[in-house]
Formats: structure tokens, C-alpha cells, sequence
């Protein structure tokens, strides 16, 4: 991820990943879409590795939302984050955070 959300934050992903039992390694293998301001990590199925990542009729679902908003992190957890984001063995279950609208707009959803 070359981001600046994720290199200029990279400690505070890793913590709330961390306290939250999900996969930093995981994360890193997934796509992403961002910003200056949006980061969303996107869930690919990796038994399909001959098909291109990111197909218009078929948008990918978003794993993990992260908006940097005054200075500050906001972390949005979606209803797939544990199942591809988790910790192997990890039995910690998130409600999913409802979305709202940011900036005016909604969120990006894949």
C-alpha cells in the first residue's frame, strides 16, 4: 500500500488491527483503493488469481474503511472484516459499523 494514510500512519493501523484481533499481514495482501483522505481495503478471492482484480460489472466488497479526518483515524469495520481480516484461531465477533455519509457524499463501497 503506498497510501499516506498507510505510511504515515502505519502504527496506529497496526494497533487498532492489534487490538481488534485482525491480520496486519492479511491487510497488506489485499487490494486497495484511497485517497488523500480514504483508505478502503477490498476483499479479493485469491482462487481466482487469473482473473483481473478489479472488474467493473463485479466490484469488490470492502474488508476495512479507514477515513483520516482531522488528524485522526476512523476505523469502519464491515460484515466481512473478521471472516478475511481475522486472526487465525481469533473467535472475537464485530457488529459492523453503520455507515454514514462523509464529506457530503457516501463512502466508497467496492
Amino acid at each position: 500500500m503506498s497510501s499516506k494514510i498507510a505510511r504515515k500512519y502505519k502504527a496506529e493501523i497496526k494497533k487498532y488491527l492489534a487490538e481488534n484481533g485482525l491480520s496486519y499481514d492479511k491487510l497488506r495482501e489485499c487490494p486497495c483503493c484511497y485517497d488523500d483522505s480514504e483508505l478502503i481495503i477490498l476483499y479479493h478471492d485469491p482462487k481466482k488469481v487469473n482473473l483481473p482484480l478489479i472488474l467493473d460489472e463485479t466490484p469488490m466488497p470492502a474488508l476495512l474503511e479507514i477515513y483520516l479526518e482531522n488528524d485522526a483515524l476512523r476505523f469502519v469495520q464491515t460484515d466481512i472484516t473478521h471472516k478475511h481480516l481475522g486472526v487465525t484461531g481469533e473467535t472475537k465477533k464485530s457488529t459492523a459499523a453503520k455507515r454514514v455519509p462523509t464529506r457530503g457524499r457516501e463512502p466508497a463501497l467496492a
